[in-house]
Parts: C-alpha cells; sequence; structure tokens
C-alpha cells in the first residue's frame, strides 16, 4: 500500500517539473514542425506516462533531457500513426522531420530597421542548414545539451553529433563569412532562444 504523504509529495514534485519545462517542451515541440495542439496532446501523454510509472523519476538523471527525448519519441509515434499506409519495416527512428526555428529579436536591443535586417539574415543563414543542422544547432546552443545526449536524442552516434555541429557552424562561416563571425554570430545565438 502506497503512503498517502509520499503520492503527494510525488504530485507536487511531478507539478513542478512540468511547470519548469512545458514552456521548452512546447517549444521544442513547434520547432519539430507539428502543430500546437498535437505537442500539448503529446506533452500530456508524456506527464501521464510519467505519473503512472513508479518510480520512473528515481532513476533518471536528467530529467529535461529524458523528458525531451519522450516528446520526440511520442511525437514520431504521432506521426507515423497519421499515415495511413505505414509498413513496419517503413518505420525509421531516424526520420527527418522538419526542424524550424521562427526568429524573435528583442526590440530593445536595436531599432526597428535593423531589427528587420538582422532578422532577415538570420532567416536566411537558417534557411541555409538542413532540418537535421538547425535541430542538432538549437539543442546544442539553445537547450546547451552535451554532445552524448544529442547524439541519443537524434539516434546518431557522438562523433556524427560533433561532425554534424561542425558541419553546420562551417556551413554558416563559409555562406556567411565575416558577418557570421562578427556581428550576426551574438543575435544569431541570442535569437534562438
Amino acid at each position: 500500500m502506497r503512503d498517502p504523504v509520499e503520492s503527494v509529495k510525488k504530485e507536487k514534485d511531478i507539478a513542478s517539473i512540468y511547470t519548469l519545462y512545458v514552456d521548452d517542451l512546447f517549444t521544442y515541440g513547434c520547432y519539430l514542425g507539428f502543430e500546437s495542439e498535437i505537442v500539448k496532446d503529446a506533452i500530456h501523454d508524456v506527464f501521464i506516462k510519467v505519473t503512472t510509472g513508479s518510480d520512473k523519476l528515481d532513476n533518471i538523471s536528467n530529467i529535461k533531457f529524458y523528458l525531451f527525448k519522450s516528446l520526440k519519441n511520442r511525437l514520431l509515434d504521432i506521426h507515423k500513426n497519421l499515415k495511413e499506409h505505414i509498413g513496419l519495416e517503413d518505420i525509421d527512428p531516424t526520420l527527418q522531420i522538419p526542424f524550424n526555428i521562427p526568429v524573435n529579436v528583442e526590440e530593445l536591443m536595436i531599432e526597428k530597421e535593423e531589427q528587420v535586417q538582422i532578422k532577415t539574415g538570420i532567416e536566411q543563414m537558417l534557411s541555409s542548414l538542413t532540418d537535421r543542422q538547425r535541430e542538432i544547432i538549437y539543442l546544442r546552443y539553445v537547450q546547451e545539451y552535451d554532445y552524448d545526449q544529442i547524439a541519443e536524442l537524434l539516434h546518431i552516434s557522438v562523433h556524427g553529433c560533433r561532425k554534424l555541429v561542425s558541419k553546420a557552424i562551417l556551413s554558416l562561416r563559409e555562406k556567411y563569412g565575416i558577418f557570421f563571425l562578427l556581428g550576426y554570430h551574438s543575435y544569431f545565438l541570442l535569437t534562438l532562444r
């Protein structure tokens, strides 16, 4: 029989975790290209799974990473279920799904005219990357995941993860040279947050 005090304590912990991470999870799900209602449902599914597991959170070393990975897996399951005629042999854990990052530049930082110019430049830079490169840049520099976590989340090797980040940065440097290195790099990382 479960202790009612422990049950209430666990519910409060899960509520705190939900409050702490729900916005980041929602943003990540939307960046993956899913509609907001589907993302909300998937987040709720993840937390239902966590609450029904008796000691799930006790064995997890990085709750944020666990939630991101669970959300991505749930969204992929939803994506696969939405396809009408999918065979088991067609299911691929490395499935490429669009990853788009809307750019938000703070008005207080720069004047309106410069803001439009910088936003256009950053959107152009981001659009020059592949979906996978945009996703890995987001996970590495916005969510600040380490390479091991990103590799696990994207179903690639750590070496492949490092290589992909490096190629994305190199691609931006080659295409945008001095603009990326001087001014846009700072704004680029700020606007991804």
